[in-house]
């Protein structure tokens, strides 16, 4: 088990399914041409969030997804393929 910021333990398994919703929002926010920088402007997110978030490293909300989806003009869903 794994140590992460929110104090929790996560499994193999918890670490590699945040790592790709990380990965997937990284991937499509730099297809659209944003830095990190970009997108927390618009969303209202320090960048130290942002960047635990791509890497794995914080458990990201339902509502900051869609938050994260709507400002760079894809579906949710996209995050988990």
């Amino acid at each position: 088990m794994y140590f992460i910021e929110l104090g929790l333990y996560m499994t193999k398994r918890e670490e590699y399914f945040l790592k790709k919703i990380g990965r997937n929002i990284a991937k499509e926010r730099r297809s659209k041409g944003l830095s990190q920088l970009d997108l927390c402007s618009i969303i209202k997110m320090e960048k130290s969030n942002l960047s635990a978030i791509e890497n794995g490293r914080q458990n990201v909300t339902s509502l900051t997804l869609l938050r994260i989806a709507n400002a760079i003009g894809v579906e949710v869903k996209m995050f988990f393929d």
